[in-house]
């Protein structure tokens, strides 16, 4: 894989490498003269809605160890440019985060990005956030609290419960189906699509609840057609989804970024797909 430098709005390739970062004991950590600056870029260099919720409460503990520091992300523009991608998962996972200060479309110098990491061989499943700040300086105590979070106004909350009490009475929760259901490199693999069927179907089965629920086929075309079915949110903003998520009593499917995004606010049980999680590991969840 290639390590990426991103320095004056340009993306340069610095070496082919085997793991990215740097192992705890290089001792390798950002310059003190980027963190005298304390204007900080959150950036990632993959795409994903669940790349970005993963990192989701840098921003906060940057704000809480450098008080007075700048926090940016990138705009669409921005990572179009640097990446030739366009997407809006950055406005998704931070919009109305009150420890962002913007958005921008360029940015000058060196950006930290999450290759800039420290990983330690000995405990691989350490979630991506808190290897990233400990590259940014921090000690243990000072990134513990490094689940995902979400922030959402008064409008998109209003709306959200709307659906709620519309479609259920009480407790509810929430299936995600994804394309990757099933899979092994992105091929049907029936051993995983079993193993998959029989664990997500057993959480469902010991709760019996409403189920809001997203699925890569129609609901009828997979083995969960027997849940009590309230909503399929296929069509709904994907703010909304996740916020109706947040409230569920529990989130569950395969292995996907959206129910990592609300791990903080529901308990969430999710097939494993990558052994070990690494990096993707998210405190908190029920892997199954």
């Amino acid at each position: 894989m290639i390590f990426w430098r991103i320095l004056d709005n340009q993306l340069y390739p610095v070496d082919d490498v085997d793991k990215l970062g740097f192992e705890t004991s290089e001792q390798t950590f950002i310059p003190d003269e980027y963190l005298d600056k304390q204007e900080f870029m959150v950036i990632r260099t993959a795409h994903g809605i669940g790349d970005w919720g993963i990192i989701s409460t840098m921003p906060r503990l940057l704000k809480q160890k450098y008080p007075n520091c700048k926090v940016y992300v990138p705009s669409k523009s921005l990572l179009k440019k640097l990446f030739g991608k366009s997407h809006n998962n950055v406005e998704v996972v931070f919009k109305n985060n009150p420890y962002v200060d913007r958005f921008v479309d360029s940015v000058r110098g060196d950006v930290f990005h999450d290759h800039y990491r420290i990983y330690d061989d000995n405990n691989v499943d350490t979630p991506l956030v808190e290897q990233m700040l400990k590259f940014w300086q921090f000690e243990e105590n000072e990134y513990s609290d490094s689940q995902p979070e979400m922030y959402w106004d008064d409008k998109e909350k209003e709306f959200g419960d709307k659906i709620i009490n519309e479609y259920t009475d009480g407790e509810f929760g929430c299936l995600l189906i994804s394309d990757r259901f099933g899979t092994q490199r992105g091929k049907f693999d029936k051993e995983t699509y079993d193993r998959e069927t029989d664990k997500i179907s057993k959480v469902l089965r010991e709760n019996d609840l409403s189920y809001f629920y997203w699925t890569c086929k129609p609901l009828k075309e997979t083995p969960f057609d027997f849940i009590n079915d309230v909503l399929d949110m296929r069509h709904i903003n994907l703010r909304i989804q996740l916020y109706i998520k947040s409230k569920a009593k529990l989130n569950t499917g395969n292995q996907c970024g959206t129910n990592h995004s609300v791990v903080r606010y529901s308990d969430v049980y999710e097939t494993q797909r990558q052994h070990p999680l690494s990096h993707n590991f998210v405190k908190g969840e029920y892997y199954l």
